[in-house]
């Protein structure tokens, strides 16, 4: 589905009147929750209040080479809840004009597989071409209990690679609406608000694509109809495992063994990504020569819940949902 979505707005784009209105009211006042400030724009102005669910960055401030200057950037907000015809309602409420040709500043594409936990990612799942990876969760570079690893990801912003556990997402969002919650309201539940059980297990594969990296084929809002057709996960590697049984000593001798079952070790503490930059570091870039000495050692385990194909079509599926509607 797509779950962000922002859109440059041009230097002359001509805002609907309850929308200009609101934004000349908002300015007195100024570092609110209504209008906020900012660093790359002259102000932020928060549109929700006028029935549209989007932050407006007002005027790009001007730099040196700066091409886009004066223009504005619209961040539509919980897109993912949202059908395309939704998206299309709230651009036609906020300018006035064509919305087709509106430049895409930044897309998140995402894939929620139900019943697929971090875990098993943690030691299969590897992001191709990208210089820098990284492991970010409650403890970092650690599963211990129930905490765990909470976030892979992969990538420089403003163009990432993650794999998230979803519900517990919800959880904290959760925990931030119940402080905010009067004391004499109804209890909120992850049910209630984000239509999952407590202990359901998503995890979701999200491709973030931003800055000059947007894809010609949906650089803009028009060719977001093209999505059904678009693999955002192409640069992502999923290891599945080939049931073998791992050597015992005498298959393949102490030494061997002791390296194997070694590298073994290794790998399920820092996860597929992780370990093969370790390796590749410690080995003199040498790391291709060690994984098919030792093939037989790091195989995998466990059954093959997940593909690369499989996560491409559950997004086409839930992205089909969302044109569609």
């Amino acid at each position: 589905m797509i779950d962000k979505l922002e859109l440059r707005l041009p230097v002359m784009t001509l805002f609907r009147q309850e929308v200009r209105e609101f934004m000349l009211d908002s300015r007195h006042f100024e570092n609110s929750s209504r209008t906020m400030k900012s660093g790359r724009y002259e102000w932020v102005t928060d549109l929700r209040p006028v029935g549209i669910d989007g932050l407006l960055h007002y005027s790009l401030k001007r730099k040196d080479n700066e091409p886009h200057a004066g223009e504005h950037k619209l961040e539509l907000l919980d897109t993912g809840k949202r059908s395309y015809s939704a998206l299309v309602e709230q651009l036609e409420t906020t300018i006035e004009g064509e919305i087709d040709d509106l430049e895409v500043m930044r897309i998140d594409l995402c894939a929620d597989l139900i019943g697929t936990p971090m875990e098993w990612f943690l030691n299969r799942l590897r992001i191709r071409y990208k210089r820098v990876a990284h492991e970010i969760g409650v403890l970092k570079y650690q599963r211990i209990g129930k905490a765990g690893i909470q976030t892979l990801s992969g990538g420089k912003r403003p163009n990432i690679v993650r794999v998230y556990d979803k519900v517990a997402e919800y959880k904290d969002q959760l925990r931030k609406m119940q402080r905010k919650r009067s004391p004499d309201a109804e209890e909120l539940t992850l049910e209630a608000e984000f239509g999952v059980a407590s202990d359901a297990v998503v995890t979701r594969v999200e491709r973030q694509f931003g800055g000059q990296r947007i894809p010609a084929m949906i650089d803009c809002f028009g060719r977001l109809t093209r999505l059904p057709d678009f693999n955002p996960f192409t640069n992502i590697e999923i290891r599945n495992g080939t049931g073998a049984r791992v050597p015992t000593i005498a298959d393949c001798g102490l030494d061997t063994w002791l390296a194997g079952t070694r590298l073994h070790q290794l790998k399920s503490e820092m996860g597929e990504q992780q370990f093969r930059r370790w390796l590749n570091a410690h080995s003199s870039g040498n790391s291709a020569r060690y994984l098919k000495r030792h093939a037989d050692f790091l195989q995998p385990e466990g059954d093959n819940l997940v593909t690369t194909q499989s996560i491409f079509e559950t997004y086409r599926e839930s992205v089909l949902k969302q044109l569609a509607a």
